[in-house]
């Protein structure tokens, strides 16, 4: 199976990349999006010394670390983006239930997104500014960095996969995707900076917290959140776990579009 799943991608790639300009100018545009929110928060820091008890270093750091998360998750679940709309109101589900593969696994191979790796690259290149103005880090925070990307992008990947898989009882070609998408904007930031209803919902509720400001406080040696950013390799496995079960439960609800 793993040969297998090694060829599949291998194809996957072959067929992105045939087309280098328009894989080029995606990757461009994906980056300059990005960079939206860095022109912001240097705009911000040309007025204000920090934002309450964080210093300008940390924000940054923040906020390279959560878009590096959201580069990754683009590059492994894109495929959620279309889930609904392609694969269950289309019809293509179909082709993907034919194939030896796990269909969920079948969709994300599918839709790999090497042009949005940029958009983690400049994530990481932001925590690599930032990273000196954090002061004395203890090294073995830093080994569990790819841990915590990864578990950042498994959250969404979860959240997202759960919320991709209500068409298969929906039935329509409209999602909240990008609105649940559009609230991780909030874990980019320091998470005590907002009101305590908004905590609560993006720890408890919505766990986005776990994908960008937790986990990276770990890395900027705040104590008061290390139980937290620990436990965030946990909920990244669960949320996915989470998310998987929602689409095997939905996968039994889906009705071919063929005649």
């Amino acid at each position: 199976m793993t040969h297998l799943l090694r060829k599949f991608l291998a194809q996957r790639l072959k067929v992105r990349l045939a087309y280098r300009f328009d894989f080029a100018v995606n990757a461009l545009g994906d980056v300059l999006l990005a960079g939206v929110g860095l022109v912001f928060l240097d705009t911000l820091f040309l007025h204000v010394q920090g934002l309450g008890a964080y210093s300008p270093s940390e924000v940054l750091f923040c906020w390279g670390f959560a878009e590096c998360v959201v580069g990754l998750f683009f590059v492994i679940f894109q495929g959620l983006w279309v889930l609904n709309q392609r694969y269950i109101v289309g019809g293509e589900l179909d082709r993907v239930l034919l194939r030896p593969v796990d269909p969920y696994v079948h969709v994300l191979l599918d839709n790999v997104s090497l042009e949005d790796l940029p958009i983690a690259l400049l994530g990481g290149a932001v925590m690599i500014v930032a990273a000196p103005g954090l002061g004395a880090v203890p090294a073995w925070h830093w080994v569990m960095l790819p841990v915590l990307l990864l578990g950042g992008a498994c959250v969404l990947g979860g959240l997202l996969t759960i919320v991709s898989s209500a068409g298969f009882h929906l039935h329509h070609r409209g999602t909240a995707v990008g609105l649940v998408f559009q609230l991780s904007t909030f874990a980019r930031y320091p998470i005590d900076l907002f009101s305590s209803p908004v905590r609560l919902l993006l720890t408890w509720a919505l766990p986005l917290g776990f994908a960008g400001f937790y986990p990276a406080s770990f890395l900027m040696d705040r104590p008061e959140w290390h139980v937290y950013a620990l436990a965030q390799p946990l909920v990244g496995l669960a949320a996915l776990a989470l998310g998987y079960g929602a689409f095997r439960f939905g996968l039994v609800r889906y009705a071919s579009t063929g005649s």
